[in-house]
C-alpha cells in the first residue's frame, strides 16, 4: 500500500505540458492526523483546503493532455491553483478516486477580493474529460470542484457515478453579495454529460453554484439520474448571482429539475432559466423569485415519461459529453 499523498508537484511552472501518463496509487493521509477527518463540503475541512495527488501552484500556461488518473486515495486526483492561469486539462479521464477528479482554485476570501490581477485564478480550461466512479470514499468531494476563478470553462466533460456533486463552481455562499466583491466571473458550466449524480449525499447535485460570478452561464448540460431527493438538477445555492441558465435537459431524479436558493438569508440573486427540459423529476422550484430570479415559464417544458424528448432537447442530449471517448 503507498503510504505517499503527491504523485507529482510543481511550483511556478510556466509552458510545461504533461502528455500521455498515467498517475495512480496515492493517499490521503490528513483523516488520520489529529482530529481526523470530518465529513465536509468539496472537502474543505477546518479552513485547510483539500489538494492533488499531483498538483500545481503558481503555473502558467500549463497542459495536461490524454492523462490516466487511476485508482488515487487522495482528496482529489489533480489540483491546480495558487494564483495559476491559462490552464488546460483535455481528454483525460479520472477513474476509480476516493476523494474528487478536479479541482481548480482556491477558497481562500482575503486573496478572492484582491484587485491585483497577481492574486487571480484564471483561464482554465477542462475539456472532453471522463469521469467515472468518483468520491468513493471521501463522499463529499464535487467530482469537479472549481473555487474562485475567473474565465474559466467546464465544457464537454462525461461524468458518472459520483458520490456528491457533478460539478461545483464557486465559494463564499452570501458573504459577497453585498460585501466587497471577488475577481469571479465569466465563467461558463456547457455541454456536460452527467448520470447518477449524489448516490450518497443530499445537498449539491448535477450542476452547482455559489456566489456572485458576472457573466456566467450554465448551459446545454444533460442531467440524468441525480439522487438528491430535496435540491436540484441545476442548482444555485446561496449567493449565486448573475448566472444565465439556458437549454439544460434533466431527467430521472427526485430532485426539482432546477432549484434556485432562497433560504437562510442569503438566498440567489439575478439568476435567468430558459429553455429548460425537464422528464420524470421533481418540480422546478424559485426561492429567489423576489431577488430577480426568474424561470421563464414559456420555455419550461415538461415532458411525460413515456415521450421521447423533443428535438431540441434531443439536441442537447446528442451533444453533452466528452467529443473524445476514452
Amino acid at each position: 500500500m503507498p503510504l505517499g499523498g503527491t504523485i507529482l508537484q510543481g511550483d511556478g511552472l510556466v509552458n510545461h505540458s504533461f502528455t500521455g501518463l498515467s498517475f495512480s496509487h496515492a493517499t490521503w493521509r490528513a483523516p488520520s492526523s489529529v482530529g481526523g477527518y470530518v465529513p465536509s463540503q468539496s472537502l474543505v475541512n477546518r479552513g485547510i483546503e483539500p489538494v492533488g495527488a499531483v498538483r500545481f501552484s503558481r503555473a502558467h500556461n500549463l497542459v495536461i493532455e490524454a492523462c490516466d488518473f487511476t485508482n488515487i486515495g487522495a482528496a482529489y486526483a489533480l489540483s491546480i491553483g495558487d494564483a495559476s492561469k491559462d490552464v488546460r486539462v483535455n481528454a483525460s479521464s479520472f477513474i476509480d478516486l476516493s476523494g474528487g477528479a478536479v479541482k481548480f482554485g482556491n477558497v481562500n476570501d482575503t486573496r478572492a477580493i484582491s484587485t491585483n490581477p497577481a492574486y487571480f485564478d484564471t483561464g482554465y480550461l477542462l475539456q472532453d474529460n471522463v469521469m467515472r466512479a468518483v468520491a468513493l470514499e471521501f463522499r463529499g468531494a464535487a467530482a469537479v470542484f472549481a473555487g474562485y476563478v475567473a474565465s474559466t470553462e467546464i465544457v464537454h466533460n462525461t461524468i458518472s457515478d459520483t458520490g456528491y456533486t457533478g460539478i461545483s463552481l464557486g465559494w463564499g455562499w452570501g458573504s459577497h453579495v453585498t460585501g466587497p466583491q471577488t475577481f469571479a466571473a465569466d465563467n461558463v458550466i456547457a455541454y456536460n454529460r452527467l448520470t447518477g449524480i449524489m448516490s450518497a449525499l443530499n445537498d449539491g447535485g448535477c450542476t452547482y453554484t455559489l456566489g456572485p460570478q458576472p457573466h456566467s452561464r450554465v448551459e446545454g448540460n444533460y442531467c440524468s439520474a441525480d439522487h438528491a431527493p430535496v435540491v436540484g438538477c441545476f442548482y444555485h445555492d446561496n449567493g449565486s448571482r448573475y448566472f444565465t441558465t439556458k437549454n439544460n435537459v434533466a431527467q430521472s431524479s427526485p430532485a426539482p429539475c432546477v432549484y434556485l436558493q432562497g433560504c437562510c438569508n442569503s438566498p440567489a440573486y439575478d439568476i435567468a432559466v430558459s429553455d429548460l427540459w425537464c422528464r420524470s423529476t421533481g418540480a422546478v422550484r424559485n426561492g429567489c423569485a423576489v431577488q430577480n430570479c426568474t424561470i421563464d415559464p414559456k420555455t419550461l417544458f415538461l415532458v411525460p415519461a413515456d415521450e421521447a424528448w423533443p428535438a431540441s432537447a434531443q439536441a442537447v442530449v446528442d451533444a453533452a459529453g466528452a467529443r473524445q471517448h476514452l
